[in-house]
């Protein structure tokens, strides 16, 4: 028992190590282009990854970045290894501990280890905020929670991220309003425009004039014109 704990003691001191490291940029890499490819060098000018990747997208979110080869896209990790083979149309930066990717014209989620956690099977998607990312299928909009359940009924005409617990879609009626990330209608649709909540307001447009509401819909400023 005592050689365990000792063994995972050093074990946590190696992964702390590691992380504080990269945090302090002591593990970061640098592009590199050789004959028309990327590869990456650390910051002492060694060569970990050689010159292989078409293009390189953005830089490292949450250890990885998007690389491709052939017009296919997949992700690489810090440490220089590929964790998603690239076998995707298109892909997004990770979020939330998911990124999104078009495999066969269709988006789904990966995880950090190259995993299809959510399958392949909307015509559009969004990265992940607040635990939801807005989806579409057949024109119509709503959200999926990160096991890839429909948290919010694929039903509104138009949706936008998930601030504060709040959810944004437009009705058929072509106005705005909120949802929980249960899915119910918390804040009818009433508004020709509408912004996310930030510290329990939220801004608003009604016949062109603004205003903010807070969490139960009521305007506590407005509405007036600019």
């Amino acid at each position: 028992m005592k050689r365990f704990i000792v063994a995972f003691s050093c074990l946590m001191l190696v992964a702390a190590s590691a992380w504080a490291g990269e945090k302090n940029g002591h593990g970061a890499l640098f592009e590199i282009k050789r004959s028309g490819k990327i590869g990456f060098i650390n910051r002492a000018g060694k060569e970990v990854v050689s010159p292989r990747f078409d293009d390189v997208r953005g830089k490292f979110i949450e250890g990885l970045i998007r690389v491709q080869v052939d017009d296919r896209w997949g992700f690489m990790n810090s440490a220089g290894v590929v964790v998603a083979a690239p076998l995707y149309e298109d892909n997004d930066e990770f979020s939330e501990g998911l990124a999104r990717v078009k495999f066969r014209g269709k988006w789904g989620y990966l995880d950090h280890s190259g995993k299809m956690k959510i399958q392949a099977a909307y015509d559009d998607a969004a990265n992940f905020t607040d635990g939801m990312a807005k989806v579409k299928l057949k024109d119509r909009w709503g959200f999926i929670d990160k096991n890839g359940s429909k948290a919010v009924p694929l039903e509104y005409n138009d949706a936008d991220d998930f601030r504060e617990g709040l959810g944004r879609v437009m009705a058929s009626n072509k106005k705005w309003g909120y949802v929980n990330k249960s899915g119910g209608l918390v804040i009818k649709p009433a508004f020709d425009d509408a912004a996310p909540f930030v510290n329990g307001l939220a801004k608003v447009e009604v016949d062109g004039k603004k205003g903010y509401i807070d969490r139960n819909g009521k305007f506590v400023w407005g509405p007036a014109r600019d």
